[in-house]
């Protein structure tokens, strides 16, 4: 069971971001219990008339998630408004979405999201209203260190959403409240099913709020963007094809390339030109990057040319493994300790102490700067080969 970390003050005010799913319901209503004062907010980051948008499919922040936000207000009988945020999302959200497939990235625009809008934005919002904090359904938990304040795992790893908050404020980490940290999924069902939550058996949405069934290249297309046609290459330089768009293609992709092979290949770089670089497995590990756009939560800035040894995740679903990251002033050298596999341009990279469970920093891996090994001779040979 949730329960505050300090005592709630008589009649404070938090605001709790709906979404219309299962965990802000329940985020909102545990708060009610704890003794808050709950205003439930919806925030709309999106033109639903707008071309580029298919309402006949479903995704996360659609109309219908505005209605059952909007009951769930209803059930709960707290307060309920609907924000727009269209602008800031637009401009914070999509057209960086846009702009990392131009230029070969492949970018992350859940973490976009929950830093520049659904915290970034939502507590400028709550100033003007006088409300110092707020909420979400978010798998996380919050801990100070030495003075600091940072995201900490969810007691529930397969729901942890640590990797996508890496880019909160200090005072923005401070004021936010997640209820849900210390619970699983199967925990927090049994809750909304005894509070009589309209949204109890709702299912999770797993794509991209704005990109129904994970079709981006529809998108892209929809919102303007010409594809860059050219050939598809191997390592060594053989041409083995043609493809349609590098904006379609993102590193490590293996499915879907439309190229028969001896053995499967997969996206090792995309180059301005609209080559695509094809390779075998052993061929996508990678010696190194460099972090870009470093926020710090636990960890103090480094100073120029400190070395510490952590823990880096460069993908949601991948494990955190061991690296050397040395400060280059405005950004990282990070050196992995183990193979890895795909590290992807414009993807967040996020980083731990050794044994901690909680964010000490987090950035965006920076095109043109991933070394990987190279094959000689059937043999996986050192190289700095730059993407």
């Amino acid at each position: 069971m949730f329960t505050p970390k300090t005592k709630v003050k008589e009649k404070e005010k938090i605001i709790v971001a709906m979404s219309g799913g299962v965990d802000s319901a329940v985020a909102a209503g545990l708060l009610m219990e704890a003794g808050y004062d709950v205003i439930g907010v919806n925030l709309r980051t999106w033109e639903y008339e707008a071309p580029a948008c298919d309402t006949t499919k479903k995704s996360c922040c659609s109309p219908e998630d505005i209605r059952d936000a909007r009951d769930v207000g209803l059930s709960l009988n707290i307060p309920f408004y609907v924000i727009k945020m269209e602008k800031v999302f637009g401009e914070r959200v999509i057209d960086r979405f846009i702009n990392d497939y131009k230029d070969g990235r492949t970018p992350n625009p859940c973490v976009e999201c929950n830093t520049f809008v659904k915290f970034g934005a939502l507590f400028e919002q709550a100033k003007v209203l006088g409300i110092e904090k707020i909420a979400t359904g978010h798998y996380a938990r919050v801990i100070e260190v030495d003075g600091r304040f940072a995201i900490r795992n969810a007691v529930d790893m397969k729901k942890n959403q640590a990797y996508y908050l890496y880019g909160l404020s200090q005072e923005n980490i401070r004021n936010t409240v997640f209820p849900l940290g210390e619970m699983d999924k199967t925990q927090v069902r049994e809750i909304a099913k005894r509070m009589g939550l309209p949204v109890a058996e709702k299912p999770e949405s797993q794509e991209i709020c704005f990109i129904p069934e994970n079709d981006y290249r529809s998108f892209l297309k929809k919102k303007g963007m010409e594809f860059t046609p050219g050939f598809f290459k191997l390592a060594s330089g053989q041409i083995i094809g043609k493809h349609q768009g590098k904006e379609g293609f993102t590193i490590g992709q293996r499915k879907g390339l439309g190229i028969a092979w001896k053995n499967p290949l997969y996206v090792l770089s995309i180059e301005d030109d609209g080559t695509v670089v094809l390779g075998e497995e052993e061929e996508t590990v990678s010696e190194s990057f460099v972090l870009e756009e470093i926020t710090y939560q636990a960890l103090s800035p480094m100073e120029v040319g400190e070395t510490k040894e952590m823990k880096v995740q460069i993908r949601y679903r991948s494990a955190p493994v061991h690296c050397l990251v040395t400060s280059l002033g405005n950004t990282w050298k990070v050196e992995f300790l183990e193979d890895v596999k795909s590290v992807t341009p414009g993807q967040s990279a996020t980083f731990y102490a050794p044994n901690g469970d909680y964010l000490l920093a987090g950035g965006i891996i920076q095109k043109g700067s991933i070394t990987r090994k190279v094959k000689k001779s059937s043999v996986l040979e050192a190289e700095s080969v730059t993407i």
